[in-house]
């Protein structure tokens, strides 16, 4: 729907949209503690790729955001996502364009992202550096290395796998359960 769009008009249909959307869902009585507006925005959001583009999107959605918050007398959350690449320097350019927002979600990926202690350096660097509350939004590990749906497979053997953590039913449980106590070590809200 919103293909087309400049990005004035695109921030108007993104603020509209999370207003109304979430203005329905706490009107039903929904109970609402955070709202992530986008999902791993590395790259972009919305078609736009362009950092300045996105952090205009950044501000609509949280503006949407604090407004219904404020019309419904609840106190949510406003979050942002990124995976654990260029971390400062996205980080960075929100802090100096003063985008508001309280939460970074981080998606951790061992074989893409590093190793359990990358993930716990991050989560305190953002908390310390930056002083925003934290939580691991994505984590996930194999259990075997087979094809199982004939999809893709985004590990290809074992050359793809994280040190310390086999492809297998417990190797998967072990790496999720450090990835848990990692980022409570690290402070992380969850």
């Amino acid at each position: 729907a919103w293909e087309g769009m400049d990005i004035e008009e695109k921030s108007d249909a993104l603020y509209n949209f999370t207003l109304e959307s979430l203005t329905q869902l706490l009107d039903a009585g929904v109970d609402v503690g955070m709202v992530q507006i986008g999902n791993e925005i590395n790259n972009g959001m919305s078609g736009e790729t362009d950092v300045a583009n996105v952090r205009k999107l950044l501000t609509a959605g949280s503006k949407a955001v604090r407004e219904a918050a404020a019309n419904s007398g609840k106190e949510i959350l406003v979050a942002v996502h990124y995976d654990m690449k260029k971390l400062d320097t996205l980080l960075t350019g929100l802090q100096v364009k003063e985008i508001d927002y309280d939460i970074v979600g981080l998606s951790f990926y061992p074989y893409w992202h590093g190793t359990i202690e990358d993930l716990k350096n991050a989560i305190i660097h953002i908390r310390d550096t930056y002083g925003k509350k934290v939580y691991v939004a994505e984590n996930a590990y194999c259990y075997t290395a087979e094809d199982g749906d004939g999809s893709a497979n985004s590990v290809e053997g074992t050359d793809d796998l994280a040190e310390g953590y086999s492809a297998s039913v417990q190797g998967q449980a072990n790496e999720v359960r450090d990835v848990c106590a990692a980022a409570s070590e690290a402070g992380a809200e969850g």
